[in-house]
């Protein structure tokens, strides 16, 4: 659950909505506090003007003894209207208030802090006994119709102060955070059940039906298909899902013809391998006795006998057949390898030994070398002399007219980018001996390039076309691979490679 689409997706949202919708409403639930305060404390300026005022008129009319009553009187007929008292900007002293009991007592220290700064002509939130107030102070100038009664020594009479109730603001303020925060729950809700809705229908659903899909194929029924009708992301996934799929049943069909007509041809050939073992056989024997009596008759023979031309010629042509017998009972019954570490130059050697004399005849240049050093390989000696033999004289034979046969044996490093992945796939070690054959002969025709390991093929008038199709079962019989190259007119490249020994194999 936790792993889905679906539940990332929407964490995510109901994550983002939430961060988005609680800086919103505390944003809002602040600007609004702060409104309200603000009314409050413009309520107290204009409240502290019409008092003040009040206060001048009776002064002016004498009626200073009417003051008590003027205060008491507001008080009582306000709700938020909290106190009004005129102190002493010097010392803080009383000397009227809305409570008689508060004449005569000092002030709040607060008040006389306020008197010396530079905000004192603005009001401003406090803690009253235990209360929230709005409260905002008025210096009582002494102008020059007050000089009549108080003298033109004092520029300052007194201070006004009143405070105004924020009980009535802080409960709204309360009402309007729960409120709010009900509201935010609710629309949370709804967009958070909408965004499940949407992720259902839009992402899950859609998901769920190609999950399906691939668990069908996975199956192995290939004739499942994706919906393709929405033009969405989802519409172009599913066409190129079903693009993909039938190009796999496609190339599937293609793997199972192939692999029934290698069955077939694997069947042919052991079929005819079988048959060839016993012809093979049958020809042998009577071969190894014709061999021998002509080999009698032409002992009894004078140097100088005209009929020994004809038993020699015999005598190559019973060669000629029984080398062909032996590449024969080589295919249908091989021998299977005795490995031992050997360094692939030490064979090589022996095999350019055995193939110089005719090269030298058709003059044909062996040109043999090693780049740097080379690491041991698990081989059969003979099966391996066997297929550098059969390489060089294929090579020999492609240059009747002379030629250069350039040998050169180095130790490959298969990880690198330029080498073909069918290689690496093949030796997994990473690390391989390899040993090019590049003659300058007549090439191959590129028709023949991938008929040229077959059994039995053949483009020369003489052979039997098994050579390369046992090189190449010794070959991979070793682990390794053989591939060629070639260029009409130019010449070709046969490349061996066998894999090295390992050190912790070694």
């Amino acid at each position: 659950m936790f792993n889905s689409v679906k539940f990332k997706i929407s964490f995510t949202a109901f994550l983002i909505i939430s961060i988005i919708m609680l800086f919103s409403t505390f944003r809002d639930i602040k600007q609004t506090e702060l409104k309200l305060l603000d009314s409050q404390k413009e309520k107290a300026v204009l409240l502290s003007e019409r008092i003040s005022h009040g206060i001048m008129v009776l002064m002016l009319k004498n009626r200073w003894q009417d003051l008590q009553t003027f205060m008491e009187s507001l008080i009582k007929d306000s709700k938020e209207l909290k106190g009004i008292r005129i102190f002493l900007p010097n010392n803080g002293i009383i000397v009227s208030s809305s409570y008689p009991d508060d004449i005569g007592n000092k002030t709040y220290d607060y008040d006389l802090e306020m008197l010396h700064d530079e905000k004192k002509d603005e009001a401003f939130i406090v803690e009253r006994n235990g209360q929230s107030v709005a409260s905002k102070l008025t210096v009582i100038q002494n102008q020059p119709v007050c000089h009549r009664c108080h003298g033109s020594e004092k520029e300052t009479l007194g201070v006004l102060g009143i405070e105004i109730s924020l009980h009535n603001v802080e409960k709204s303020i309360k009402r309007f955070k729960k409120e709010h925060f009900l509201d935010a729950l609710i629309g949370f809700l709804f967009m958070g059940g909408g965004i499940m809705l949407l992720v259902s229908f839009l992402i899950d659903r859609p998901i769920k039906k190609m999950v399906r899909v691939i668990r069908r194929i996975e199956d192995g029924d290939l004739t499942a298909k994706m919906e393709e009708g929405v033009n969405d992301e989802f519409g172009l996934m599913a066409k190129s899902f079903n693009r993909m799929i039938e190009s796999q049943e496609s190339a599937q069909q293609e793997i199972e013809m192939c692999h029934a007509e290698q069955m077939q041809r694997a069947a042919k050939l052991a079929s005819l391998g079988e048959i060839i073992s016993g012809i093979a056989h049958e020809i042998k024997n009577p071969l190894t006795g014709i061999s021998c009596a002509v080999q009698v008759f032409q002992s009894e023979m004078d140097e100088d006998d005209g009929r020994r031309a004809v038993t020699t010629e015999i005598l190559n042509h019973v060669k000629r057949l029984d080398r062909t017998v032996k590449d024969l009972l080589n295919y249908a019954k091989p021998k299977p390898p005795s490995f031992m570490p050997l360094n692939v130059r030490d064979v090589l050697d022996k095999a350019v030994f055995f193939v110089y004399p005719e090269a030298k005849k058709q003059n044909v240049t062996i040109d043999a070398s090693m780049e740097g050093e080379v690491s041991d390989v698990m081989m059969d000696p003979d099966q391996i002399q066997q297929v550098f033999l059969n390489l060089i004289i294929n090579a020999v034979q492609a240059m009747p007219d002379g030629g250069k046969l350039k040998i050169i044996i180095s130790e490959a490093d298969l990880n690198t980018d330029d080498v073909d992945g069918r290689l690496q796939e093949l030796l997994p070690g990473g690390r391989a001996v390899s040993m090019k054959f590049e003659d300058t002969g007549k090439g191959i025709d590129q028709d023949y390039m991938d008929s040229i390991f077959d059994p039995f093929f053949t483009k020369k008038s003489k052979g039997t076309g098994l050579g390369l199709a046992i090189s190449q079962r010794i070959v991979q019989e070793h682990g390794g691979e053989i591939t060629v190259t070639s260029e009409m007119n130019t010449g070709s490249i046969f490349t061996i490679y066998l894999p090295v020994i390992l050190p912790e194999t070694a």
